[in-house]
């Protein structure tokens, strides 16, 4: 045998070698890869347990990792229910849009082909994510696909999905702001608590639910003995059954008393809701209570130092819940890029195997340094798709959290919430400033004013949101003429917009 060819026997020998050893660390790499069922339950029952118990963050790192595991495992059932996981804290964190993907995701497993009552929760959770992005047609659409699948649900299932689902609707009507289909839905949720068994502690908060949303309801339509009926029978189900939340109740009847002109009966109801909030730990609804104190004591005139006081307490509530909001929405999205990143090695990793199998016959074939140059290239090309696409996700969340911001702001001047104009300060800081410069003391309450005038709602829009009455709008609008100089031929809600220029209003 000549030396040319004992090199190549030589060199042939080595690259079988090399050949085995790669597939034995493949082999090993992916038996180690083999995750246990029982693990992906164990992980995904504690991302429940943290769910129930309003640990979102906790629950969304253990739904995240079962995700991971099972899409290692191919595992079914562990994917659809670590999907719907995954969603549901996403709705509550708020965000909507990375949260409607894995709705998607969920619908492509066979968990959720296979089971009637997993579409129908699919369909409601969807539906919630749709109501929340003001896309009401499609969240209406969701919920007559969950009302479908019923009739295939039987005994306990079937009448508390319908329960959700009537209550749910009433929400989704009450923020199209159609009040017969609100009443409508309500009242079939009543009388559907009527057939259950009064046993459960879940039909107890249910009823008390209810009776509260009807109490609203007749407030708004001005039937305050209806009101009073049904906020009472709600007050009577929390002491039967010694429900501990009960704050609701109290807010709405503080309300009814209010319209009625009992204001400092009104009051005394307001500090039962504070009182409640504290007792169980609520904060976020600590937080508005005291704002809507403060403004009812300012409003009404029942003492400026009370007001200031609550005011007080609002600011620095508000404050830490801000800081930590942010908080949990950073690190919700930092869980989210890092289970992105994790499926794109996945993904690059198969298709690396795919590659060295191909390069392996190659190295059958070719020299050593062709092999070298290709897989190099391989590598900078994979590095510059993973690059690419790591700037496409952080562009579209960046986005998807500035077009919902001015959804938001849309739909908290529509509800009067005490956040409106904390959001309307972030999006339009030169509004606020300009007027500021024209009133260094106008109060947060004609900023609320102006704020809304400068995105051209109508007086009757104002006053419906406000709950005060047009004529009332139009001498507040007159007394802010006298005060700025506006001309009575000026439009004014142009002139409020025309103090900063430009800005968009559309976003």
């Amino acid at each position: 045998m000549d030396y040319p060819t004992k090199i190549f026997n030589h060199n042939f020998t080595r690259y079988r070698l090399v050949c085995i050893l790669v597939i034995l660390f493949a082999h090993i790499i992916n038996t180690k890869a083999q995750t246990p069922i029982s693990e992906i339950d164990f992980l995904l029952d504690k991302a429940w347990e943290h769910h129930v118990s309003a640990q979102l963050l906790p629950s969304l790192k253990e739904a995240t990792k079962a995700l991971e595991l099972a899409n290692t495992r191919h595992y079914d059932k562990g994917k659809g229910e670590a999907h719907f996981m995954i969603g549901h804290a996403l709705l509550h964190i708020g965000l909507l849009k990375e949260g409607l993907k894995h709705m998607d995701e969920i619908k492509k497993t066979d968990y959720y082909k296979k089971k009637a009552i997993v579409q129908s929760e699919i369909h409601r959770l969807s539906a919630q994510f749709y109501t929340k992005l003001e896309l009401h047609q499609l969240a209406l659409r969701e919920y007559q696909k969950q009302q479908k699948l019923l009739g295939s649900l039987e005994g306990e299932k079937k009448t508390m999905s319908l329960l959700y689902l009537y209550s749910n609707l009433a929400y989704t009507f009450k923020k199209m702001e159609k009040i017969d289909s609100v009443e409508k839905y309500t009242f079939r949720q009543l009388d559907l608590l009527h057939t259950l068994e009064e046993k459960d502690e879940k039909v107890h908060l249910q009823y008390v639910s209810t009776y509260d949303d009807l109490g609203s309801l007749f407030i708004h339509k001005k039937d305050y003995d209806k009101a009073q009926a049904y906020l009472d029978k709600s007050l009577t189900t929390v002491e039967k059954y010694n429900i501990p939340i009960f704050f609701n109740t109290m807010i709405f009847l503080g309300k009814l008393e209010k319209e009625r002109g009992n204001y400092k009966k009104a009051v005394i109801y307001y500090n039962k809701a504070i009182a409640n909030t504290i007792q169980i730990g609520d904060r976020s609804a600590l937080r508005n209570q005291y704002k809507q104190l403060s403004d009812f004591y300012r409003e009404y005139s029942l003492g400026q130092e009370e007001a200031n006081q609550y005011l007080l307490a609002y600011s620095r509530l508000n404050d830490s819940l801000e800081t930590e909001n942010k908080l949990v929405i950073d690190t919700a999205l930092g869980h989210i890029l890092d289970a992105k990143d994790k499926a794109e090695n996945r993904n690059s990793s198969r298709y690396r195997n795919v590659i060295i199998s191909i390069l392996i016959f190659v190295l059958l074939l070719s020299v050593y340094f062709l092999w070298r140059a290709r897989k190099n290239r391989d590598v900078l090309k994979e590095r510059e798709v993973i690059l690419n696409e790591k700037e496409k996700i952080n562009k579209a969340l960046s986005e998807a959290i500035q077009e919902n911001k001015f959804n938001d702001l849309l739909t908290l001047a529509r509800s009067n919430s005490p956040e409106f104009l904390i959001l309307f300060t972030e999006l339009y800081p030169e509004f606020i400033h300009a007027l500021k410069n024209l009133d260094p003391k106008i109060r947060n309450t004609e900023l609320e004013f102006c704020a809304m005038a400068f995105l051209n709602f109508s007086s009757k829009n104002i006053a419906e949101y406000t709950y005060v009455t047009t004529r009332a709008v139009q001498i507040r609008k007159n007394r802010f003429r006298k005060k700025f100089g506006i001309s009575s031929d000026v439009d004014f809600n142009l002139w409020m917009r025309e103090q900063v220029e430009p800005i968009e209003l559309n976003r």
